[in-house]
């Protein structure tokens, strides 16, 4: 590893902003790596030091990597989508204004009503827990131990 390598200094960033839910971005910087070599010698322990709501950083030849834990990424996916949704929800209201200044009927009114309030619906940012490990417990195991299923693997055919 090259001097260089080691006097380089992360770089800084912010993740301080408003949101639309109760849970706020606020993430801080967390391990950096100025290589993947520096990262690959740093051990199966150089992931440990990312705790939830930190980012860690991995300086590439070709790219910057961030790498955060599951339930952090799960939330910020959840705030995307709801801005998506947002996004998408204004450009509806819009229309519905628009069909409302060129005709003033009862019908547009309530169509702009009804998309103004469709847009309010959603309080809560999708989120999702991530995966479960998958674990086989001893019962599950003793109840398949004897199965009495063989696969002769001469008789499958094999594609051409």
């Amino acid at each position: 590893m090259s001097s260089a390598a080691t006097l380089e200094r992360p770089p800084t960033w912010s993740a301080s902003s408003a949101t639309v839910s109760s849970w706020i971005p606020n993430l801080i910087q967390g391990p950096y790596w100025a290589s993947f070599e520096q990262f690959r010698t740093a051990g199966s322990t150089a992931l440990e030091g990312v705790t939830p709501g930190m980012v860690a950083t991995l300086r590439g030849k070709s790219a910057t990597f961030r790498i955060l834990r599951d339930d952090d990424f799960q939330k910020l996916l959840g705030l995307a989508s709801e801005v998506y949704r947002i996004r998408n929800g204004i450009t509806v209201v819009a229309q519905a204004a628009k069909v409302v200044a060129k005709h003033k009927d009862q019908e547009s009114i309530e169509l702009l009503i009804r998309s103004v309030s469709m847009l309010g619906e959603s309080s809560v940012l999708p989120e999702r827990d991530g995966h479960e490990r998958f674990e086989i417990t001893a019962k599950e195991i003793a109840d398949n131990a004897e199965d009495d299923f063989s696969v002769n693997a001469v008789k499958i055919p094999r594609p051409l």
